[in-house]
C-alpha cells in the first residue's frame, strides 16, 4: 500500500458528499463492484458532458467578444471561463485511472490532457509580457508577436509544449491568459491580471490575437467532446472499460481519486506553490494553477469534489453504488474511517475555495514546513484521504502503488 507522508513538524458551492443513506444502489443488502463500477462510468460520461456543455457556453461568449470586442463582452467571455473551470476541475479525479483522457499508444486513446490543462505556462510564448518580467514568465519570441507563425489548430497544437514543459500553447490556461493577461498586480491587492480588451481592438497584432483565441476555445470544445463520445454509452472507451475484469476497473476508478488527493492536487498544485517564488515580489503565484484569472482556490475545491464524486459516486443526477459503499460493506470501520477523511476535505477545501483571500496571497502567508493555515491544512486533509483511500481499498483487496 502506497502511504503519503506529510513532511511537516506535526503529526459559492456546498460540497455535495452523500453517505450510506443516500444509497440508491440496485439492491440495498448487497453492494457489488460491478455496480460500482457502473455507477463509476455514468457519473464521468455526466461530469463531462456537464463541462463540455459548459466550454460551449464559454466558446459562445468568446465569440461574441471577438466579432464585437467591447467591454462587457471581454467580461462575459471571463465569467463564461470561470463558470466552465467549475465543471472541468471535478472531471480531473478520472486522470491516471488508465482511462482515455491521459493513455497514449492504445487503440481507445486520446490523450489529450496536456492540451487542455497543461501549466504552469511561460505566457510569453503566447503573448507578449512586461518588460522586466522575463525571468520568470520565459523569454520567447511569442507566437502573436511572430507573424511568419500561421496561427491554425494544427499549429498550435502541434506547438504545445514545443520547447519545454512550460512552453503550453493551448487549452485552459492559454485562454486564461489571453483573457487576463499576466497578474502583475501583487498578491494583496487581491486583483487578477489586468489585460484590456482594447488588446482585440487597437492594440499591436489585435487581430492574430482574435485569431488566436478562437482557434484554441475550438480545440479545447472539440476535445472535451472527444472525451464526452467516448464515455457515452456504446463509446469506444465506455466499452472497452465495461468489458475489463471488475476488479480491474474498480481499481482504475479509484487510482484517480487516490492519484489527485494524494498527489497532483496536494503536491503540485499546493505545496509547490507555497514553496515557490517564482512571480512578482517572489511570491510564487507564477506556480499557481490558475494563475492570471486568480481562480486557483475554486479549482482546488472543484478538484477535491471530484474526489468526493468518486468515493460516494455521487454527481449531478448520479448517485449510486459507491467505493464507499462496498468498504462499509466489507470494513465498517474502515469506511467510518475514510468518511470522517472525506468529511474533513471538504471542510478544509472549502475553508480555501470561499476565501476572501485569493490563492496566491495566501501562499505568501504560508509556509510548507508549517500548518498553521488554510493551504496546508488542506493539504495535510488530502494526504490522510488519499491514506484512508488506499487503505479502503486494500481491504477490498486492491492494491493503489
Amino acid at each position: 500500500m502506497k502511504k503519503f507522508l506529510v513532511l511537516l513538524p506535526i503529526s459559492f458551492f456546498v460540497f455535495a458528499c452523500s453517505n450510506d443513506d443516500d444509497n440508491n444502489s440496485p439492491n440495498n443488502d448487497e453492494i457489488t463492484a460491478a455496480a460500482v463500477v457502473v455507477n463509476y462510468a455514468n457519473l464521468v460520461y455526466e461530469s463531462y458532458s456537464d463541462s463540455y456543455d459548459a466550454a460551449v457556453l464559454m466558446q459562445t461568449a468568446i465569440t461574441t467578444f471577438t466579432e464585437t470586442p467591447t467591454e462587457d463582452n471581454f467580461t462575459a467571455a471571463k465569467d463564461a471561463w470561470l463558470s466552465a473551470r467549475e465543471y472541468y476541475g471535478q472531471t480531473e479525479a478520472y486522470r491516471e485511472a488508465n482511462g482515455p483522457i491521459d493513455t497514449e499508444g492504445e487503440s481507445w486513446s486520446i490523450g489529450n490532457e496536456g492540451q487542455m490543462n497543461a501549466w504552469p505556462i511561460d505566457e510569453s510564448y503566447i503573448d507578449y509580457v512586461l518588460t522586466g518580467t522575463e525571468s520568470y514568465a520565459g523569454d520567447y519570441n511569442s507566437i502573436i508577436g511572430d507573424e511568419t507563425y500561421t496561427i491554425t489548430e494544427e499549429a498550435l497544437a502541434g506547438s504545445n509544449e514545443g520547447v519545454d514543459d512550460k512552453s503550453i500553447s493551448t487549452g485552459w490556461h492559454a485562454i486564461e491568459f489571453l483573457l487576463w493577461g499576466q497578474d502583475n498586480t501583487a498578491p494583496a491587492e487581491d486583483l487578477p491580471g489586468q489585460r484590456s480588451y482594447t488588446d482585440y481592438t487597437t492594440a499591436e497584432n489585435a487581430d492574430r490575437r482574435a485569431q488566436y483565441l478562437t482557434i484554441v476555445t475550438n480545440l479545447l470544445v472539440n476535445d472535451l467532446n472527444d472525451l464526452v463520445s467516448t464515455w457515452n454509452e456504446g463509446g469506444t472507451y465506455r466499452t472497452v472499460f465495461e468489458a475489463l475484469d471488475t476488479d480491474t476497473a474498480l481499481q482504475q476508478a479509484i487510482n484517480g481519486a487516490f492519484f489527485i488527493a494524494g498527489d497532483e492536487l496536494s503536491s503540485e498544485r499546493m505545496i509547490a506553490p507555497v514553496d515557490s517564488t517564482d512571480g512578482i515580489n517572489a511570491s510564487g503565484q507564477e506556480d499557481e494553477h490558475s494563475c492570471f484569472s486568480d481562480n486557483t482556490q475554486r479549482d482546488v475545491y472543484a478538484n477535491a469534489q471530484g474526489v468526493l464524486n468518486v468515493i460516494y459516486g455521487s454527481y449531478g443526477s448520479i448517485n449510486g453504488a459507491s467505493f464507499i459503499d462496498l468498504v462499509k460493506q466489507t470494513d465498517p470501520a474502515q469506511a467510518a474511517t475514510l468518511e470522517a477523511a472525506a468529511s474533513l476535505v471538504a471542510t478544509r477545501a472549502a475553508l480555501i475555495g470561499d476565501n476572501a483571500q485569493p490563492f496566491d496571497y495566501l501562499i505568501t502567508q504560508e509556509t510548507s514546513d508549517s500548518t498553521d493555515g488554510p493551504v496546508m491544512q488542506c493539504v495535510v486533509a488530502l494526504f490522510d484521504l488519499a491514506n484512508e483511500i488506499s487503505a479502503s481499498a486494500s481491504v477490498l483487496g486492491i492494491n493503489l502503488n
